[in-house]
């Protein structure tokens, strides 16, 4: 079962709350950040900082969340469309909390392209130089324009191509994993959850469409778990 409808609204709310704790802890700690998944459940339920962490870690992980919330709220409407103002305000939402508090921890800008050469650590993926990225963003989302007529399939596909051009900064990884998480809700897909255990996987195949297709749907039954 892959689809959102065939979900009770019970099943779908319990869903929707238990993936905003499970992606953020799984989404940041892919990307090295060191809270435990109960830490960041006591940071985003009890509002407890962890102690011994760095604080700019926590600001992002609020940041997350934030955004998670957003995106699900913006899925919801099948009329709104991905373009490249909503995607550099979710980066920005995401890094706003530490850029007003511990600004050092983070790489800027926040909200806009990135200025400088990048490598994804663990592949030899080629980046799109910095002066290409408007336009290779452009085109992406061009080919993508019927962002509510997508199939695993097409999620896979435009997942891959956003981390080639891998437009900011920092925070690629996890912006990408939520637009793939607000494509999968407009288009009446359970959003994957790709659990951190799982990132050499998802690293091996985060170039090839048909493999991560099929990561995906194992990343769905994670999703599926969370539902009593």
């Amino acid at each position: 079962m892959q689809q959102l409808d065939k979900l009770t609204i019970k099943q779908r709310e319990q869903l929707f709350r238990n993936l905003r704790l499970e992606i953020t802890h799984h989404s940041n700690a892919m990307e090295g950040t060191t809270l435990s998944f109960g830490e960041t459940k006591k940071l985003l339920e009890l509002g407890k900082t962890a102690e011994n962490r760095p604080l700019g870690e926590q600001l992002v992980i609020l940041g997350f969340a934030k955004t998670y919330d957003v995106i699900v709220r913006e899925a919801s409407d099948k009329n709104n469309v991905i373009n490249s103002s909503f995607i550099k305000d979710i980066h920005a939402i995401m890094f706003e909390y530490a850029l007003k508090i511990s600004p050092e921890y983070v790489c800027k800008p926040i909200g806009a392209y990135r200025l400088d050469e990048r490598q994804i650590k663990g592949t030899d993926i080629k980046l799109s130089l910095p002066h290409m990225i408007d336009n290779d963003m452009e085109n992406l989302l061009y080919t993508t324009k019927n962002n509510n007529n997508m199939n695993l399939m097409d999620i896979a596909n435009f997942h891959i191509q956003f981390e080639k051009i891998h437009p900011f900064a920092d925070g690629n990884g996890r912006v990408g994993r939520l637009i793939m998480a607000y494509q999968a809700i407009q288009n009446n897909i359970i959003p994957p959850l790709i659990k951190n255990e799982n990132r050499s996987d998802y690293l091996n195949v985060i170039n090839n469409k048909d493999d991560l297709c099929k990561f995906l749907e194992r990343g769905i039954k994670n999703s599926l778990e969370l539902i009593e």
